[in-house]
């Protein structure tokens, strides 16, 4: 019996898509609570989540591109696009002791304007790990949501253009 609950738990994390996305609170760079998806409803949000250093650095992959796109708005059509982006490093376990460190070196390397866009969490993962279907510690997780805080689709590791195709086609569909 545990074996099946285990199996269906397994199951509904890995396939997220079409669930709430869990909440989670966590620090923007300018010291403020946020609590997700709460606090984003109402628009498109696209949320970035890494829990190791490897993936941390997949997760960077995705800053220019994003934040051009969706922040910045230098593309000819970017105007067009109102989404919430948020980048989360979660620190566990051990890794909750460069907490303070790491916060303080990231909020001095980051341009002032994209401060409300990086969310440091500190706590469990466990319950995320399951709910959010992470298979591979070393890849970072992009989810996006509707404005209702629904996960629309779930992206895997290193930015990819087809990954920002999608992405636009979706908002665009669901406009």
């Amino acid at each position: 019996m545990r074996y099946h609950i285990g199996l269906i738990l397994l199951l509904i994390g890995i396939n997220s898509v079409g669930q709430e996305f869990p909440a989670l609170t966590g620090e923007l760079l300018t010291s403020e609570a946020i609590t997700l998806p709460d606090d984003c409803k109402g628009k498109y949000s696209l949320i970035g989540i890494a829990y190791s250093q490897k993936a941390e650095a997949e997760l960077r992959s995705w800053y220019d591109d994003s934040i051009d796109k969706f922040i910045l708005k230098r593309g000819m059509f970017d105007s067009e696009y109102d989404v919430n982006i948020y980048f989360i490093p979660m620190f566990h376990g051990v890794s909750k002791l460069t907490y303070k460190s790491a916060f303080k070196k990231v909020k001095e390397l980051t341009d002032e304007r994209l401060y409300t866009h990086v969310i440091f969490y500190k706590g469990e993962i466990k319950g995320y790990k399951e709910s959010l279907g992470f298979e591979d510690k070393h890849k970072p997780l992009f989810f996006l949501l509707d404005p209702n805080g629904m996960i629309l689709k779930k992206f895997v590791g290193k930015f990819k253009e087809s990954y920002f195709e999608t992405v636009t086609e979706m908002i665009d569909e669901g406009q």
